[in-house]
């Protein structure tokens, strides 16, 4: 097993069977760090590996877990995302992918200079799971009801038909 690079060669044969384990920093991650609360962990471990697939394609995949933190949308305070992710990718070659690579399948775009960027990659798969509206599983509303209980607000359907009548501030018809 190996570290996680900054940036490896998919096509070469030596990178090709190797298992790349490791931590992420903060660092390494700007989007992630740039939308997670500030003050709390950001914690990301991932562990993959490139082989061949059945149609000699070249296949990236693995696990990504970790936590970072968030902040509810229902109550408003702060709370752990911890996840835990398992991608399997095409890597798409700079002369496009093969015909018989299916719709289905996740396709990962290399850099420009034909490199994976382990980090990046990483990141991506972790800001498209981002849950569309965090939310701890049981919490209150930050503010209380819009109305109380018996207070009733002025119907503002009843006011029109008032001001068509020529009711109070209407001229009527």
């Amino acid at each position: 097993m190996s570290r996680i690079p900054v940036s490896l060669d998919p096509w070469q044969p030596r990178a090709r069977h190797l298992e790349f384990e490791g931590d992420l920093r903060p660092e390494d991650l700007p989007r992630l760090r740039a939308d997670a609360l500030p003050g709390h962990p950001l914690r990301v471990h991932a562990q993959f590996l490139l082989e061949r697939g059945p149609l000699n394609e070249m296949r990236l995949s693995g696990t990504i877990t970790g936590e970072l933190w968030l902040t509810c949308q229902r109550c408003l305070k702060p709370m752990a995302w911890a996840f835990g992710l398992q991608p399997d990718a095409v890597l798409q070659p700079p002369e496009g992918l093969p015909v018989e690579v299916g719709e289905d399948d996740d396709c990962v775009e290399l850099e420009a200079d034909g490199l994976l960027r382990p980090a990046a990659w990483i990141e991506e798969e972790i800001l498209l799971a981002w849950p569309l509206v965090p939310r701890h599983e049981n919490c209150e509303p930050a503010t209380g009801p819009e109305f109380e209980e018996g207070e009733r607000g002025d119907n503002p359907f009843a006011v029109l038909e008032q001001l068509k009548k020529g009711g109070p501030g209407g001229d009527g018809p």
